[in-house]
């Protein structure tokens, strides 16, 4: 059985993602854990700050979807000027934003914030992972929303449910396409007309 953390990272590696940006810590641990076995590169920074200002830089270059990470209170706050670039520029960023233990939100404690409210206005989609069970889906739909709204998705999910133990799911690759869109046969008619009925 899978931990959800290994779920997350082989959906992020069957979608192409190269590298996760971010710096290690106490609730993302099992998230980072996870990397290790895996061929996505954990990019350390200074500062998760430059970690979302890098997640943007790569997606504006090329196009793909582009992730950062940050551990509770603090961590992922810091995240939100990278995201607000991100969101601003258009560009398909995932930001994983641990939580505090499950059982321990909404009783004040250490480091305890409310990301879905914070990260609501720099982002296309943003929400709490607060079951097992809903990982797969919403792990799907946060890369899909990031990546069709090019825009920003958080994906919030606390230290404890980064270790916990969940079904196989079937791994669902998000990648970014590159439709082309061409006027209508009577809508080029209508152009050919009027530049051929012109003078100039």
């Amino acid at each position: 059985m899978p931990t959800v953390a290994e779920h997350m990272v082989s959906t992020l590696e069957a979608s192409g993602v190269q590298r996760v940006y971010g710096i290690t810590g106490d609730s993302l641990n099992g998230f980072t854990d996870a990397l290790r076995t895996s061929d996505i590169d954990w990019m350390h920074v200074r500062h998760e700050e430059s970690a979302a200002f890098a997640a943007a830089a790569e997606a504006e270059m090329t196009g793909d979807l582009a992730v950062c990470a940050g551990s509770c209170g603090p961590g992922n706050l810091h995240l939100i000027n990278g995201l607000y670039d991100a969101q601003r520029s258009r560009v398909p960023v995932l930001a994983i934003a641990a939580h505090i233990p499950s059982d321990e939100i909404g009783t004040g404690y250490f480091q305890e914030t409310h990301p879905q409210d914070l990260f609501r206005e720099c982002s296309v989609f943003v929400e709490h992972v607060s079951d097992i069970s809903q990982m797969p889906r919403m792990l799907t739909i946060a890369m899909r929303a990031a990546v069709e709204e090019r825009g920003v998705a958080v994906l919030v999910v606390s230290g404890d449910t980064f270790l916990a133990d969940m079904k196989s799911a079937p791994i669902e690759p998000i990648r970014a396409t590159s439709p082309r869109i061409l006027p209508s046969v009577d809508e080029l008619r209508s152009a050919a007309d009027a530049l051929g009925k012109s003078k100039r």
